[in-house]
């Protein structure tokens, strides 16, 4: 049995991309392939930046954010945190019956759905721990991402 193997080739994009964007500056077209290039890199673990938000040992983590919100990040180190998915509907004592302490908002998700992140706080009697930006789909950018912790 024969396997068709199609080959890559690994090219330095984003050191060839940010030298060429900073010789044009005003090439869209090279700026645009530099985001994309860059913002790509780090899609196993977009939001990386999240973790060292949360306790240490913390095992269940509620995650709200859109369908194509990837949670990846928040599964790491693997086989020692469980994602709780949550919807923007769930009351809080939905949220604490499942044994949910700290959510991550996607304020993405609260924007497509009318709300703030003050107004989700409001109604779930949680309380803001941290904030941070993360680009997860370049069409989008950098969207904020909130640490909530539910009040006991």
């Amino acid at each position: 049995m024969q396997r068709n193997i199609e080959a890559r080739v690994a090219w330095p994009a984003e050191t060839i991309l940010s030298k060429l964007a900073t010789a044009h500056p005003e090439s869209r077209l090279l700026s645009r392939a530099l985001n994309v290039y860059t913002v790509y890199a780090g899609r196993s673990d977009p939001l990386a930046c999240i973790r060292p938000l949360l306790p240490s040992g913390l095992e269940r983590v509620g995650f709200l954010g859109n369908p194509d919100d990837i949670d990846i990040s928040l599964w790491r180190p693997f086989g020692t945190r469980r994602v709780i998915h949550v919807l923007l509907s769930d009351p809080p004592e939905k949220m604490r019956q499942r044994n949910l302490e700290y959510v991550v908002v996607g304020g993405f998700n609260l924007g497509e759905n009318g709300t703030t992140i003050q107004a989700w706080l409001n109604r779930t009697g949680a309380e803001l721990v941290a904030a941070t930006n993360a680009t997860l789909r370049v069409a989008e950018g950098r969207r904020e991402w909130y640490v909530t912790r539910l009040r006991r």
